[in-house]
């Protein structure tokens, strides 16, 4: 059916969604200049009327379009065209400099996996910062403290023995700067304790991993990768003298799997025997949100009980995705075994740990703020995870699939098979997806890059926890429209 509608003329048909259909013939529209930033478009139950369809079809289009800013809605005046809307690098290329999308600007939109600081407690955090500093610690004035805060390492006990089933002292606790000095930490002591030199030894990272974990690895000694199945992280067979191995075994990161039982038990059996002398490090990196069920208990737990793997395991957290990334502070606990050894490590290489943030931090714990904060973000994640797996599904499903992540703060969406040898390319198929959008201020991050080596495996990590809904609808429609335009 056809209806002229001011300038433009509509054309449906039953091969898709009615409001797709108008979504992208008014797209077109403002593209070729059948309708110009500032014309006013009728009402949604004036086109809805015209065009024989639902008002809640016009609605959606409207709505979707409004969202996006390239229409907006005034009270008691209508619908107006706003902006030009985004199109792929491909088509920018061979369109006219006239028709370039006025609304492209520098910020990039990107589904970040940090925490969303928009719903911060900043009165709560400016009350534990101004009562944490009233009556200053002479010590952290003097730069003591070198393992963290007393305080904090206690309030960290508490916490990690209620919500994760840990059991631990604070004299097991070092804080740290992040993850990463974590790492960097961590490789130093162990291989002391080893009683070998660096070459000596062998790191293994998940494949696929996180590339800061696998560059700082990589960077500073031998490494290997460790095969992920639907079981968890294989065990590799490794003729190395020392073998150190970085694990996500409750939230694989980025695939979400969860370590099965047998498994878990391969690698107690492994850390059990002297003549494999392995040691693991278990980063335990957003386990604090769980939507479905309780998070597995940590695998250093399960250690605890066995004589020789409980001197094996040392377990990473951090505060960046809990609180705000800019915060940089983490923490390992040790073995009390190796305590002294940490001690030393981080003597040698240095604290990094910023020591006057940690007084705040350990009273907004023992306050009791942390906890109302973890649980209300626990349900503010949830309902944008739940967002985000509604605008998958009207958007992106002819091309992708993923399944519904039972916690954390990303989603897992991989190219379907069919569809990753339409586009020629000498690079992978996310890859070329995510530069390409890049140009239009849209930032992915590919699956791809996540492997060490070369896989068929093609998709994007999409963080729900830092963006808002108008950034998630934007970046799913341009991903939509690229998918359109390039893989029919």
């Amino acid at each position: 059916m056809k209806h002229a509608i001011a300038s433009l003329r509509f054309s449906l048909d039953d091969d898709e969604p009615y409001y797709k259909q108008l979504i992208e013939q008014i797209q077109q529209g403002i593209v070729s200049g059948e309708l110009s930033v500032g014309d006013k478009l009728p009402s949604s139950r004036f086109l809805a009327s015209s065009l024989g369809v639902s008002r809640s079809t016009t609605s959606r289009a409207y709505d979707q379009l409004i969202a996006e800013g390239i229409l907006t809605s005034e009270e008691k005046r209508g619908v107006f065209v706003a902006a030009l809307p985004m199109v792929s690098q491909r088509s920018t290329r061979q369109s006219h400099s006239s028709h370039l999308p006025i609304n492209t600007v520098p910020v990039t939109l990107a589904f970040d996996a940090g925490a969303d600081v928009s719903v911060f407690p900043a009165k709560e955090w400016a009350s534990s910062m101004r009562r944490s500093w009233l009556n200053p610690d002479l010590t952290v004035l003097e730069g003591g403290y070198e393992t963290g805060y007393p305080n904090l390492k206690v309030a960290i006990v508490d916490y990690l023995y209620r919500v994760r089933g840990l059991e631990c002292s604070a004299e097991q606790i070092i804080v740290t700067a992040g993850s990463r000095d974590s790492l960097l930490l961590l490789q130093h002591a162990i291989t002391s304790l080893g009683g070998f030199h660096g070459s000596s030894m062998k790191w293994w990272f998940e494949e696929p991993t996180y590339p800061p974990i696998r560059e700082t690895i990589s960077s500073s000694a031998k490494s290997g990768v460790l095969l992920i199945d639907e079981d968890g992280p294989c065990l590799p067979d490794s003729e190395s003298v020392l073998n150190a191995a970085i694990l996500t075994p409750n939230r694989q990161y980025p695939l979400g799997l969860s370590i099965s039982a047998a498994r878990r038990q391969q690698w107690l059996q492994a850390l059990q025997n002297d003549s494999l002398n392995w040691w693991l490090v278990e980063d335990d990196y957003d386990n604090e949100f769980v939507y479905q069920g309780r998070s597995n208990v940590p695998f250093m737990q399960t250690a605890s009980v066995h004589d020789q793997a409980r001197d094996r395991v040392f377990f990473v957290g951090s505060f960046s995705k809990v609180l705000f990334r800019g915060l940089r502070l983490g923490f390992i606990v040790a073995p009390t075994k190796h305590i002294a050894a940490l001690h030393r490590s981080q003597r040698v290489l240095g604290a990094s740990a910023s020591l006057p943030i940690q007084p705040a931090v350990a009273n907004f714990m023992l306050e009791g703020h942390f906890d109302r904060h973890v649980n209300r973000m626990r349900r503010h994640y949830r309902l944008k995870r739940d967002q985000l797996l509604r605008l998958l599904e009207c958007h992106l499903k002819p091309w992708f699939e993923w399944k519904k992540p039972r916690g954390g703060m990303h989603i897992l969406i991989e190219i379907k098979n069919d569809f990753l040898s339409i586009v020629q390319s000498e690079m992978a198929l996310d890859q070329l997806i995510a530069q390409e959008l890049a140009c239009s201020g849209v930032k992915l991050s590919p699956l791809s890059r996540h492997y060490a080596h070369e896989r068929d495996q093609c998709g994007f990590l999409l963080g729900f926890s830092g963006p808002n809904e108008e950034t998630m609808v934007h970046i799913v429609v341009a991903l939509e429209h690229w998918c359109i335009e390039n893989l029919r």
